[in-house]
């Protein structure tokens, strides 16, 4: 099922398009301050989610300005539903992240080479996935997309390091010479509306698979939610799904469009699966394969090599039916959800207490802790 917005010829023809403003931001600083002053504002972006320093260029300062301001058509009222169905579920939606929507994104054979192109997202396995795993949770979190919130400004830092990664393709000379003009711009408008439907639909497509049902207006909010984020980071208006059904619409068109095998998407996901796996205990080993291809389907895994099901398939079915089982109870019974909810409740507690060299990636607000039943660091 298709679109009559999204035809092949509006797709192909986004594929040439990224974004301007964000683009000319990108340009400016390195005309007027040099690639030394460019590396020391990107790095501010990618290790620091708070507000600017005063030293960052006017340009950058304009920037933040004006793309902080909401789209006329936000809803408030469904922003706050959306934070509520992720204070209820979102355990599992950082779940869907790693079995689903990563895994979609892999299998797009043109888009996925930027991740591989880019060596500073490919080198740092484990950061490069907290902070997608962090970019849900500054979105989602209660006032991410309000005034001044971590979602905002999250998603404006990361439209800017697209931006970034667009210049060095265009400039760098090794990732000039790595990169085909046939797959288009990097991270043009189409693969940004492909990932903006990973992280919803695609999410949603997960919980289904999963048995974790959310009613209409559940599914509208957070769809709602990542519209906005959309917006935020510069996808085009005509891109953007009016419905949860016609979100379902187009990221099947996208994917029926760019999925295909590549040693980028592969090498991903052999990275993800070692990630996932290095959180659980060994007697789990498989697993992370076993869910990848349960909840993305046989297609998906076969075109990143995923790997096939093992026993622990008997274990993921167990899980899926004891999501079935609280769905009918959640509301008279909410405490008892950490402990029918034993796998992702456990996996997500360890990931918030990762640190590598001292550091930890994931921060996650004390209230959500609280309901999430998470341990106190």
């Amino acid at each position: 099922m298709t679109s009559k917005r999204w035809t092949n010829e509006f797709l192909n023809e986004m594929r040439g398009v990224a974004d301007p403003l964000a683009d000319d931001v990108v340009k400016s600083v390195i005309e007027s301050g040099g690639l030394d002053e460019f590396n020391k504002m990107i790095r501010h972006l990618v290790n620091n989610r708070d507000a600017l320093p005063e030293s960052m260029p006017k340009s950058v300062h304009d920037y933040f300005e004006k793309t902080q301001i909401l789209p006329a058509w936000a809803d408030r009222e469904k922003i706050v539903r959306g934070e509520r169905v992720f204070d209820l579920y979102g355990p599992e939606m950082i779940m869907m992240l790693f079995f689903v929507s990563l895994p979609y994104a892999y299998a797009t054979k043109k888009g996925s080479h930027v991740l591989s192109i880019t060596s500073e997202l490919t080198r740092h396995v484990h950061r490069r996935i907290f902070r997608t795993a962090q970019f849900i949770m500054d979105v989602m979190q209660a006032g991410g997309l309000g005034a001044g919130g971590r979602g905002v400004r999250s998603a404006q830092k990361v439209r800017l390091l697209h931006a970034s990664i667009r210049y060095y393709i265009a400039h760098k000379e090794q990732w000039k010479q790595e990169w085909d003009p046939s797959w288009g711009l990097p991270i043009n408008q189409e693969d940004m509306a492909g990932t903006l439907m990973d992280f919803s639909a695609g999410v949603m497509r997960g919980l289904r698979r999963a048995k974790i049902l959310l009613s209409p207006e559940d599914a509208d909010a957070y769809l709602h939610c990542w519209k906005i984020v959309g917006h935020i980071i510069g996808v085009r208006d005509d891109l953007m799904p009016d419905s949860v059904s016609d979100s379902f619409i187009l990221a099947e068109t996208i994917i029926n469009r760019q999925i295909g095998r590549s040693d980028s998407g592969k090498i991903l996901a052999k990275d993800l699966i070692e990630f996932i796996q290095g959180f659980l205990p060994r007697w789990m080993r498989g697993f992370s394969a076993t869910a990848i291809r349960y909840l993305s389907g046989d297609k998906i895994a076969d075109i990143i090599e995923s790997g096939p099901y093992n026993w622990t398939i008997i274990f993921l079915r167990m899980q899926v039916a004891m999501f079935d089982f609280i769905e009918k109870i959640k509301y008279r019974f909410p405490k008892v959800q950490k402990y029918v909810r034993y796998f992702t409740w456990t996996l997500i507690d360890r990931v918030v207490l990762y640190e590598e060299g001292g550091e930890n990636y994931f921060e996650i607000p004390d209230y959500l802790k609280k309901n999430w039943h998470l341990s106190k660091r």
